[in-house]
């Protein structure tokens, strides 16, 4: 049997583990997304069945958290100790890397962060997202984006198509955020006729034909005044095209084409 002791001049060391019970020593970092409460009360429950194990959180050389921010806050809660490693140079990008890889961060979590530190497009973005909370943060993203985009990432794709302004990267701009309000509070006046008109497809549909030249949306709200049971789900964008295109050209003699 060979004894583990052997397999040592294996493996080199790389960062030190250090721990400690002053927790008042540690910050977070700016930007980083704001604490899951129920993580940290599943964290707080489970160290004081199981008390603290060696997992230990990251943090960059002036002590603020990369990685751990929720161990942290259930080991203050607990008044534990916490075993930690120094990565120094480390920063918000790491931040995100590190919970990209863990899954961890939606793009919501990105707004919120970007946010936090103070960068106008997202603050203006959060607080579209607080008062339209009927539509999905990802339609909120494009009407203010002004754009139908699945993504809505970008404002601008560069000669590879590749967005040069990503909502991820804290690059993210918007365009027009009282279009995209007035926008908003249109679909929303298509409820009492189609109770689906928050579903992300129709919202998509829409940011496209508020752009028409051909599509006057008054004319539409009177149309499907005429026809209120009309509207119903479609499987897709393209559905909706040709279902709104039939609702609008009722009763016209010249029929207006939406879909091109």
């Amino acid at each position: 049997m060979v004894k583990a002791s052997n397999h040592v001049q294996n493996y080199s060391p790389v960062n030190k583990v250090y721990v400690t019970k002053d927790l008042d020593m540690f910050s977070s970092i700016d930007g980083n997304r704001v604490p899951n409460l129920i993580h940290v009360k599943r964290l707080t429950d489970s160290l004081r069945k199981y008390g603290m194990k060696c997992n230990p959180i990251l943090v960059n050389e002036s002590l603020q958290v990369i990685d751990g921010q929720h161990r942290l806050l259930a080991a203050k809660e607990v008044k534990s100790e916490v075993y930690f490693i120094i990565l120094p140079g480390s920063n918000l990008t790491d931040v995100h890397t590190l919970n990209l890889n863990q899954k961890n961060w939606s793009r919501k979590d990105f707004m919120e962060g970007y946010a936090n530190m103070g960068i106008v497009p997202y603050i203006k973005l959060r607080d579209f997202v607080k008062k339209n909370d009927d539509y999905g943060f990802n339609d909120c993203v494009s009407l203010c984006s002004n754009t139908s985009s699945v993504s809505a990432a970008s404002n601008k794709a560069g000669v590879s198509g590749k967005s040069q302004y990503t909502l991820e990267e804290g690059t993210w701009q918007g365009k027009n955020f009282t279009t995209a309000q007035e926008w908003a509070n249109k679909i929303r006046m298509i409820k009492p006729y189609y109770i689906g008109y928050n579903r992300s497809a129709f919202v998509g549909t829409m940011i496209v034909l508020l752009q028409n030249e051909n599509f006057d949306y008054n004319e539409f709200m009177h149309k499907l005044r005429l026809q209120p049971t009309a509207l119903v789900d479609c499987a897709n964008r393209e559905q909706y095209k040709t279902l709104i295109e039939d609702i609008y050209n009722f009763k016209r003699r010249e029929k207006v084409n939406l879909r091109f």
